[in-house]
């Protein structure tokens, strides 16, 4: 069974389609939403972990911890024990605790939590290579 197109391209005919400006309107729309969407317009802001009250807190720093990958978000929850660990080392009570790890992440997004932890395992994992050579030093003098 064959089609009128190849009939036509038995015959040797070729087939032009004429398409007009007016029905190219909606076709370079299309195209523009597609190339804008394509290079994240309308992309919102990270989450920003509001300390205000302990319901708020919670509910920002989940949508924080989502607005990252997979990579980051363990980056993150490193970064996040961490600073919960050093918070209760310092409170005296449980209210205290929560007021203080309330104000020490308000204000901050989760992907500024993980670069503040980029740095700090940059900066101390330098010190921990130093202190080896240091000791190899020490031992290779004796």
């Amino acid at each position: 069974m064959t089609t009128v197109l190849d009939r036509a391209a038995l015959k040797g005919r070729t087939t032009v389609f004429r398409i007009r400006s007016d029905d190219m309107r909606p076709l370079i729309l299309l195209s523009a939403c597609f190339l804008a969407s394509a290079c994240g317009v309308g992309t919102s802001a990270p989450t920003v972990i509001d300390g205000s009250s302990a319901a708020t807190f919670d509910q920002t720093l989940r949508a924080a911890k989502a607005d990252l990958g997979p990579k980051d978000r363990l980056k993150f929850e490193a970064a996040l024990s961490e600073f919960k660990a050093r918070t209760f080392a310092k409170a005296n009570s449980r209210q205290e605790y929560q007021r203080l790890l309330r104000k020490g992440l308000n204000g901050l997004t989760a992907p500024r939590i993980v670069d503040q932890f980029n740095h700090d395992v940059d900066r101390v994992g330098g010190q921990a290579a130093d202190a080896v050579f240091e000791a190899k030093r020490a031992l290779n003098r004796k």
